[in-house]
């Protein structure tokens, strides 16, 4: 991996036919399923490496934006190593990718090194410094150290923002929607300003460039699909009528309550027809909002971990795993051997997950999935952990 301990090891770049040959077959695909498209490269007008990008990350998919507006440069991605623990990608990003590995919200001192053996090749470097992809088409706090490593580096900055892409390609859904993903750029800072901005005030002009809200961004374009709601009950868990939870159902373009009976059907605008909440975004943000001052969630859960051949393995071990705003407490085996944890919860500062899959945790450096045994619970845990994070 690029985070090993030889520090004389090249880090390189992607591929060059193989990486252009996945560029133009996803854009191909995206044609294909009506994604339109347009890229304003001003703002990355003459771009050279050493130079940094820092993306908003908006979608499953901006990997892709961000290579199809860099072309025809080849950048290093700063990844999540999640992805090299996937049979088959992770082999194909290991041979082919020349990537960065990040263990998100876990101390990394090999990416700072792999990030510095790339400015040092002369490289563009991708890196999307929320460290992780929301469940729903708004951006998360830039994680701790951010600004830091910008100030290291010495380098110039520049942002790619793919507008739409969240809506065409939600966490959440099934499917991919018919609609337009329009491509932003801009230059955030010159090398000479790095050098002379203050950490507080590259940290302030980050978070500026990196907030994003992808419909208000598109507001007004339409996003078609078939079944425009399927899959929000993976990520919306209370009602907005009653206040029960976990008794929402989505199915076709409705999402309803069971308990009270509150029906709102979402169009391909990405709006609700209701008077209670008006966009998905909202929604899930309201339901962070009232979250319980003393809030308690616990569960017997399973825990995936990666194997003797380097492979997610989502039956490892088990657990008992309690949550509130101030500890998190997990007491279990993986392996057949016994794990333990307790920490502050506001000291774990964000938890990447999957909708209806899981939610990652690292253990003295080691990923864990956390899989409680009824999966619309995760987007409840990640929130208690979200809004305690420091």
């Amino acid at each position: 991996m690029p985070s090993g301990k030889n520090n004389s090891k090249k880090q390189g770049r992607p591929t060059p036919i193989i990486y252009h040959i996945y560029l133009y077959i996803s854009a191909l695909i995206f044609k294909l399923k009506g994604i339109h498209m347009t890229i304003d490269r001003s703002g990355i007008k003459g771009i050279e490496g050493p130079a940094l990008i820092l993306a908003p990350h908006i979608s499953l998919k901006d990997h892709i934006i961000v290579g199809l507006t860099l072309l025809p440069h080849r950048p290093t991605f700063v990844l999540s190593e999640h992805f090299m623990f996937s049979p088959g990608i992770g082999e194909i990003i290991r041979m082919f990718g020349h990537t960065v590995t990040k263990k998100m919200f876990c101390p990394d001192t090999g990416t700072i090194r792999g990030v510095l053996r790339a400015k040092n090749e002369g490289n563009i470097i991708v890196l999307f410094p929320e460290g992780r992809l929301n469940g729903v088409a708004h951006s998360q706090k830039v994680t701790k150290g951010t600004p830091e490593l910008v100030k290291k580096l010495g380098i110039p900055v520049y942002t790619i923002a793919g507008n739409g892409s969240a809506l065409v390609f939600p966490k959440w859904g099934k499917k991919y929607r018919k609609g337009d993903i329009k491509v932003e750029t801009a230059r955030l800072f010159t090398a000479e300003e790095v050098t002379s901005l203050s950490v507080a005030e590259l940290s302030e002009r980050i978070d500026a460039a990196i907030w994003h809200d992808d419909e208000q961004a598109m507001a007004g374009h339409r996003y078609k699909t078939s079944k425009t709601a399927e899959g929000l009950d993976s990520i919306l868990y209370k009602c907005p009528s009653c206040g029960e939870e976990f008794h929402l159902k989505a199915s076709g373009n409705e999402i309803h309550c069971e308990a009270c009976g509150f029906r709102t059907t979402l169009s391909d605008d990405y709006r609700f027809d209701n008077d209670i909440v008006h966009t998905v975004n909202e929604w899930y943000y309201l339901q962070r909002s009232q979250l319980e001052p003393g809030i308690v969630m616990e569960d017997d859960i399973k825990i995936g971990a990666v194997n003797k051949h380097g492979h997610m393995n989502l039956e490892a071990g088990e657990s008992h795993l309690r949550v509130d705003r101030e500890n998190l407490d997990l007491v279990g085996t993986v392996y057949g051997e016994p794990v333990e944890l307790h920490k502050k919860t506001p000291d774990i500062g964000g938890a990447p997950y999957t909708p209806m899959g899981w939610f990652n945790l690292y253990y003295n450096k080691r990923l864990f999935y956390l899989i409680p045994p009824d999966k619309r619970r995760i987007v409840k845990y990640v929130n208690i952990i979200d809004t305690v994070g420091k």
